[in-house]
Order: structure tokens, then C-alpha cells, then sequence
């Protein structure tokens, strides 16, 4: 039923810190998925440029290698000295194939396909201004032939040069984007790490407002009681499993307090009447005795006269209600700095504070009580009147010690029943 009716909480440290670690966990997966994406981008960057480089660049030197061997063809056809045509012919058909491959090679680039259409329009207008073009159908071009050839030669590979300086630009520009992925991913890594301190420094506080110091509070609170302090108390600031904790102590100090204070008060005090025991006697005049004041304290020992002949017509309940209402006219009868005692059985005793040493003011306590018990005690429906034997001794720095005080009072108070009950005696007279 107490679980049924129990508030629920509104926070939990476990859901709290659960989601503080998985978001730590998320952010690290997060880093190292960046990290492992971003270093794979740059990798495979730099390795599609270089392997685009690679191919393009070995393209054009192959063109420009057979397109030197062409020219060098040339020169032997022009010069007579080789009268083969048709191997020529061959090797122009091989430039020419060797173009397109340098155009398919590289990526879908404009400019490099119009350079690349550039330096082979220049070429065939080369071998057919020298005469040496199949298709043309022409002669060699007598002596002029060969400056032709050399011009044209010269003016191609210039333009394929070109066309590989594109291809390092093109390189360069790849390199370029994997620096900037590069700097993409140093400022992702560097965000991520700011918002891991923060969040650190975050949850630290958190950690110390709502965990270190409810638990440094909470072990105060438990020494706290270890040294007897059981009206300390703990704000509940959560409602957590600390928050739980913290109440389930302030309870459980709630719960000793009160034992405690029900122990402290059966220790020291009459279950019957509720006035105080012998023990709250014995704590009252154990403080020593000051010779420099002027103060005495008055013991007053009273016992009912024939209280046995009450608890043999009324039985035992009704002695005790007549103890219980007299322990009531008892107190009304001292003042609030006087104490009145039930030492057991029909035993009662009551602590004065006599001025100037002697026992007046015991005393007159001691005729107070008599005069009311001038009134009839009513007990279970019938009316009785009952006299008290007392006995008076002055406390000095001789009787400092209880017993010898109550010894002397309780001599008294056997003269006085010997005296024919219903009065006082004083001790020492």
C-alpha cells in the first residue's frame, strides 16, 4: 500500500546518467565516423587524382613518343631514304588512334578534349602542307618539306605539353578539395571536442550539486546521529533515488528522535503518575553544592498513611488512581522550580528551593499539602480521605551525597508516622 501511494519520482539518477554516458559514447562514435569517412575521402581523393594523372599523363607521352617516331618517319620519306610508303602510312594511322586513346583517357574535360582536337587538326594540316598526308593524295613537298615537318612537330608537342600541364593542374585542383576536406574535418573534430569539454564541465557541476554534495550531506546527517544529534534533519532538493534516500533518513531520524525521547522520558520519569523517578531525583541533586550561595535545597519525603487498607478495599486499580490523583495535587501544591517525585510503591518525594539555609520553605510546602488534602479523594465512586506522613531534610555540603539525603529524610518521616501520622518531622530536631 505505501509503494501504491508513493509519489513518483521526477527525476533518476540512472536515467540521467545512462543518457550522460551514451551521449559521451555517441560523440566518440560520432569523432571516429567522422575521422574514418573523412581520412577515407582524402585517401581516395588523392589516389583517384593520382591515378587520373597517371593515365593521362601516360597517354600524351605515349602519343608524343610515336608522334617524335612519325616525324622522325618523315624526315627519311622526305629524304628519299626509305621508299617504303606504306609503313608510313601505318604509323600515321597509329598517331591517329593513339589521339582518340588520349581523348577517352582522361574525364569528360572540354578543354582538354578541344586541346587535344587542337593538336591533332595541327598535325594533319602539318603532314598535308608537307605533302606526307594519305588521305591527301599529294607528293612530298620538295626541300620546304622538312622545315614543314619540323614547325609541325614542334607546334604539336608544344600543344600536348600543354595538354599534360592541364592534367598537373587538374592534380593540383584534387588536392586543393583534399585539403579543404582536410580543414572540414580538423573544424568538425575541434567542435566535437568543445562540446565534450562543455558537456564535461556541464555534467561535473551537475555531478557535484546533485550526487557529491547530497551524499557528503547525507554522511554528515549520519554522524550526525552517531553523536546522539537526532533532530538533524536533510533537504530533500530531488526527487531521485537520492531523494528517496534523503527522506527514508529523515524519517529514520524522526522515528530515533522520538524513540529516543520516549526512552529519555520512561527513564526519568513515573509511568503511573507521569511525575519524575527516583533517577530524575538523583540527576536534580547531583549538581554539588555551592558553599558561596545562600540557596539550600529542601527534601520533603511523603508516604500515605495505611495505603494498604486503600488497596485492600479497592484492589490494586484503585491504588493507583488515588496515587495518580495525588501525584496531581502534589504538583499544584510546588511551585515551577520545585520537583515532585513518585520513588514507588505509596513513596513520594519533593526537591525545594530553601532560602537562607534553612528548612522554612520545606515546610511550607509541607502544610500546603496538608491543607489540601482537607478535599476528599473520589475513587471509583467512592469518596476517601487520606493523611501523608512527611519528613524534611536540608540538603548541606555534608548530605551532598542522594542516598544520605533520602536516608535522612525518610528518618524523619518514620517519626512523624511514630508521632501519629498526618503530620511533619524535620531532620535534626
Amino acid at each position: 500500500m505505501n509503494n501504491a501511494r508513493r509519489k513518483p519520482r521526477r527525476w533518476s539518477l540512472q536515467r540521467e546518467w545512462s543518457r550522460v554516458f551514451t551521449m559521451m559514447l555517441v560523440a566518440l562514435m560520432a569523432g571516429a565516423a567522422i575521422t574514418i569517412v573523412g581520412v577515407r575521402f582524402v585517401v581516395n581523393g588523392m589516389e583517384d587524382a593520382a591515378m587520373r594523372l597517371q593515365v593521362e599523363y601516360a597517354s600524351v607521352a605515349g602519343l608524343s613518343e610515336a608522334l617524335e617516331a612519325h616525324e622522325r618517319s618523315g624526315y627519311r620519306l622526305l629524304a628519299a631514304a626509305s621508299p617504303e610508303r606504306g609503313s608510313f602510312s601505318q604509323g600515321q594511322a597509329e598517331v591517329g588512334r593513339l589521339f582518340e586513346a588520349a581523348a577517352a583517357a582522361g574525364p569528360d574535360d572540354a578543354g582538354r578534349l578541344a586541346a587535344l582536337e587542337r593538336a591533332r587538326q595541327r598535325w594533319q594540316t602539318g603532314m598535308e602542307q608537307a605533302g606526307l598526308w594519305n588521305g591527301a593524295g599529294s607528293s612530298p613537298a620538295g626541300s620546304q618539306g622538312p622545315a614543314l615537318l619540323a614547325e609541325t612537330g614542334a607546334d604539336v608537342r608544344s600543344q600536348l605539353a600543354a595538354v599534360q600541364q592541364s592534367s598537373l593542374q587538374a592534380l593540383d585542383s584534387g588536392l586543393v578539395d583534399t585539403r579543404a576536406m582536410e580543414r572540414l574535418i580538423s573544424a568538425g573534430r575541434l567542435g566535437l571536442f568543445v562540446v565534450a569539454v562543455g558537456a564535461t564541465l556541464y555534467f561535473r557541476r551537475r555531478m557535484t550539486v546533485h550526487l557529491t554534495r547530497p551524499l557528503n550531506a547525507l554522511r554528515h546527517g549520519v554522524m550526525k546521529l552517531q553523536s546522539g544529534d537526532y533532530t538533524h534533519r536533510l533537504p530533500v532538493a530531488r526527487s531521485d533515488e537520492l531523494g528517496e534516500v534523503t527522506t527514508a533518513f529523515n524519517k529514520m531520524a524522526s522515528a530515533l528522535q522520538e524513540s529516543h525521547t520516549a526512552l529519555t522520558y520512561r527513564a526519568t520519569h513515573d509511568e503511573l503518575t507521569g511525575l519524575g523517578n527516583r533517577a530524575a531525583l538523583a540527576e536534580r541533586l547531583a549538581a554539588p553544592v555551592d558553599p558561596d550561595t545562600s540557596t539550600r535545597e529542601g527534601l520533603l519525603f511523603i508516604d500515605i498513611d495505611d495505603f494498604k487498607e486503600v488497596n485492600d478495599s479497592l484492589g490494586h486499580e484503585g491504588g493507583d488512581a488515588l496515587l495518580v490523583q495525588l501525584g496531581h495535587r502534589l504538583r499544584d501544591c510546588v511551585g515551577a522550580d520545585n520537583l515532585v517525585v513518585r520513588l514507588g510503591g505509596d513513596e513520594f518525594a519533593v526537591v525545594v528551593a530553601d532560602d537562607g539555609g534553612t528548612t522554612a520553605g520545606t515546610e511550607r510546602i509541607a502544610g500546603r499539602i496538608n491543607t489540601a488534602l482537607n478535599e476528599p479523594f473520589v475513587v471509583s465512586g467512592r469518596t476517601l480521605w487520606i493523611s501523608l506522613s512527611m519528613g524534611v531534610a536540608q540538603r548541606t555540603a555534608e548530605t551532598a551525597d542522594v542516598t544520605e539525603l533520602l536516608r535522612q529524610a525518610d528518618s524523619a518521616m518514620y517519626r512523624a508516622k511514630l508521632g501519629g501520622k498526618a503530620r511533619y518531622e524535620v531532620h535534626g530536631t
